[in-house]
């Protein structure tokens, strides 16, 4: 076998090393982000975006990033929605409610703070 034939072969096995390692350490760091819930969290829901009848609340969920994410939960109450956060192992630390006008109608905005348990 030529020398420079061996080079080639390292160098192409050297590449795979490197190629599987990095794959390796993405995997797993990306594993470890999925698993690392956030520990306060803040959800926001307005009473004209609870829809009792389809069994269907919009729920925006702010976490102290730039914008909170809008989700869709089967839930068709406040108390509902809470529960489903509690079972994800969240406690809630306050709860809080006001009236907003929003196109001449009055919505009850619902803020309940939640913190992750130990």
């Amino acid at each position: 076998m030529n020398t420079t034939d061996k080079g080639s072969i390292l160098i192409v096995c050297l590449f795979y090393v490197i190629t599987f390692a990095s794959g390796y350490y993405i995997h797993k760091n990306q594993l470890l982000i999925e698993k690392n819930d956030v520990k306060r969290l803040i959800l926001i829901i307005n009473s004209n975006e609870i829809n009792s009848e389809k069994n269907s609340t919009v729920v925006y969920e702010d976490i102290g990033e730039s914008q909170p994410t809008q989700k869709v939960y089967t839930a068709g109450s406040v108390v509902a929605v809470s529960s489903i956060y509690e079972q994800k192992g969240y406690e809630i630390v306050h709860v809080s409610e006001f009236l907003k006008k929003n196109l001449g109608k009055e919505v009850v905005v619902t803020r309940i703070w939640f913190t992750k348990k130990n």
